[in-house]
């Protein structure tokens, strides 16, 4: 019988013999108390039916789910309210507006293509839609409408005739399933682990996300870093504002925090996003400077992520997890204007967009020979086209960029332009 996928052979030239797959796997499943190791280990179901609480409501009874989350969000924002009848009176009916009035969209380059080319099919098919080989469009650092960071990064492969693995046929050896949270020494196994919190996939729904956020199991805490800085900063802001929330995080991680959420919530009209991207890098290499990355966890709440190229780039430069909740939010509104299936629900929105991310992830995993998440995050396995060295030395650190380019306040200039337009 050969050799299949997910199976080991052993040739001990010492012993003078050949352990096969099964001999092999019991020997190192008895080498040592692995149940003991993993006693601490923190599932997301446990944490939920933890007292962690939304104002006035439990998390654990259930009342609390997407779609409870995206109104009170879209309530606050005024982009749903009530439609007042032909009588004049309130009739509890949410009015449709159209999606022009949230003026997010442009801030984090949402276009008519990115929802009928994107989102809809993935959503719809459960995975990304297809399409022509090969990328016509301008490079990023020579694109005239302002692209989101992402587009500098190009994904490396494996340069072979085959891909190592194949993301389907060998599922067997594929996992998104990792650990977050404070890490301790491998290498001295006789030792209990940190207990750590161990996600299924890095796609938070806001649910989860919610879960995360207020956590206070086992003395487990969240602090959220802003990652806007004011508009009247100009094009000088960015860089200042990226050392703030640099020091922010180090002091985050001393204090003992394990989970550190980095969040553009907070964008507005006199305030300016930091990409999500580039914030996320100044963090973690500052954090490994300072000798404190495996002691936090780094949590993702962006509205310009989107598709499976944005989450492999922030996977990569150290993203623990994600929630897109723009993407969620916008899709809500899409299902009840009637541009999408009503008969969705919001957990079919959610669980649609989950999968077809996942699907995307494995894929391009499986072009660099990598079977797990745990592996492929903060491996920096891109190259730069379009960066200048000042950007990369600082959030990039070792990546490849051949050409140079674009500085911060080349960034600046394009984020503020964006802000001005919404």
């Amino acid at each position: 019988d050969r050799l299949r996928p997910g199976r080991m052979l052993l040739v001990d030239l010492k012993e003078k013999c050949i352990v096969e797959d099964e001999q092999l796997k019991m020997q190192i499943a008895h080498s040592r108390n692995h149940k003991k190791l993993t006693i601490n280990r923190i599932y997301l179901d446990q944490i939920r039916k933890d007292d962690v609480v939304v104002p006035f409501i439990k998390l654990n009874h259930g009342a609390v789910t997407n779609e409870y989350l995206i109104k009170r969000e879209l309530k606050q924002l005024k982009l749903i309210g009530k439609r007042p009848g032909g009588d004049g009176k309130d009739h509890g009916r949410l009015r449709d507006i159209h999606l022009d009035s949230d003026r997010r969209l442009p801030l984090f380059s949402y276009t008519p293509d990115t929802f009928s080319l994107i989102l809809v099919p993935m959503i719809i098919d459960k995975k990304e839609a297809l399409g022509s080989m090969g990328n016509d469009a301008a490079l990023a650092c020579l694109s005239d409408y302002s692209p989101l960071l992402y587009s500098y990064f190009q994904q490396l492969f494996a340069q072979v005739t085959n891909p190592p693995i194949d993301p389907f046929r060998e599922q067997i050896v594929m996992s998104l399933r990792c650990p977050v949270g404070p890490e301790t020494n491998l290498l001295e196994p006789e030792f209990e682990l940190e207990s750590r919190i161990l996600l299924d996939q890095p796609v938070l729904s806001l649910v989860d996300f919610q879960v995360l956020k207020r956590i206070s199991f086992k003395g487990w805490r969240s602090y959220v870093i802003n990652i806007v800085y004011p508009a009247r900063h100009g094009q000088r802001g960015l860089v200042p504002a990226l050392d703030r929330i640099c020091s922010e995080a180090c002091s985050a991680a001393l204090d003992g925090y394990q989970i550190l959420i980095l969040s553009d919530r907070q964008v507005d009209k006199d305030y300016v996003p930091i990409s999500a991207l580039l914030a996320l890098g100044a963090i973690h290499q500052c954090l490994i400077k300072q000798r404190l990355r495996m002691k936090v966890a780094l949590i993702i709440e962006s509205g310009e992520v989107k598709q499976v190229h944005d989450f492999c780039v922030l996977l990569g430069y150290g993203a623990d997890a994600i929630c897109p909740y723009m993407v969620y939010e916008t899709c809500y509104r899409l299902r009840t204007m009637g541009l999408l299936d009503k008969n969705l629900t919001d957990d079919d929105v959610v669980q649609g967009y989950k999968a077809g991310i996942e699907r995307g992830i494995y894929k391009v995993m499986a072009k660099m020979g990598i079977s797990t998440l745990h592996s492929y995050k903060g491996a920096q396995i891109f190259e730069i086209v379009g960066l200048g060295r000042e950007v990369v030395d600082k959030c990039f650190t070792n990546s490849v960029s051949r050409l140079g380019g674009a500085n911060f306040e080349t960034l600046a200039m394009e984020a503020i332009r964006r802000h001005r337009i919404a």
